[in-house]
């Protein structure tokens, strides 16, 4: 099976670049299972229902979020009310937060995919459990009960020293492991000595001309000022589709291959 995992999406300019390329890069790489990272799609801050509904009618079967999925509050009531949403935040958010932490799906040809997705805590400022515990109480016994015929985490986080620990650590627990939350993707896709495809950052889908993102006068002027009165706003420019693609076919090894399509750094 082929799996598409699409870094973190950008405001309007990463949503159109998804409306142009995704059925390209789907029919390309002939994917059977989409996730997105979309919890700054609202822009730049959160996710709104009807942005969680244009992407299901995209095609797309997951979606992730992190440290903003609460940053539009209807997102809450919506998950409360369609409790089948295929909406993924972090599993070691605090108990009796809104939605799940991971999900397993049934594909059409009868296998189950877990999706999971941790938050990593160095240089986070949100109150979080311990991914470690969480996910060695949640989520390996699922996994050693052979739950899933396919599973994979994304480590949404600032630091890349936290994300590769939680990669070797789970290696060969998952088929793959891959980071998000930063918006630049790292160059180091490879399979793990234990057989778990990684790579550390998987970048954003969003206009690359940009501070991560976001238009670049407003985000200098904080770093220059240390004021955050000033409002950042989602870059506006062509936007580049950043993500992996991840393979596993039975008893065969993984493989995994990191691309970005369109806009300033399209390969």
């Amino acid at each position: 099976m082929n799996f598409l995992f699409i870094g973190d999406l950008v405001g309007r300019a990463g949503r159109n670049a998804l409306h142009k390329h995704l059925p390209k890069i789907k029919e390309k790489y002939k994917i059977d299972f989409t996730v997105v990272n979309a919890e700054n799609s609202a822009a730049g801050f959160g996710i709104t229902p009807k942005i969680y509904e244009e992407l299901t009618s995209l095609g797309v079967d997951a979606v992730t979020l992190g440290n903003h999925s609460w940053d539009k509050p209807e997102i809450i009531d919506y998950i409360n009310t369609n409790p089948n949403n295929n909406i993924i935040r972090p599993i070691n958010f605090l108990k009796n937060s809104p939605g799940n932490g991971f999900k397993i799906f049934q594909h059409k040809n009868g296998f189950n995919i877990l999706i999971c997705q941790v938050h990593t805590k160095l240089f986070i400022d949100i109150p979080l459990n311990d991914p470690f515990y969480t996910l060695d109480n949640e989520i390996l016994s699922l996994l050693d009960a052979n739950k899933a015929n396919y599973s994979f985490l994304e480590v949404h986080g600032e630091a890349t020293s936290e994300k590769n620990g939680i990669g070797q650590h789970y290696d060969g627990k998952f088929t793959g492991i891959y980071g998000t939350h930063t918006h630049i993707p790292t160059s180091d896709s490879r399979i793990l000595p234990k057989g778990t495809a990684f790579q550390t950052d998987i970048g954003m889908t969003g206009d690359y001309d940009s501070i991560i993102g976001m238009k670049k006068d407003n985000a200098i002027r904080r770093m220059r000022t240390g004021i955050k009165s000033n409002r950042l706003e989602p870059a506006d420019g062509e936007a580049t589709i950043s993500g992996i693609v991840i393979t596993k076919n039975f008893d065969e090894k993984v493989s995994i291959k990191s691309f970005q399509i369109g806009g300033i750094i399209n390969n």
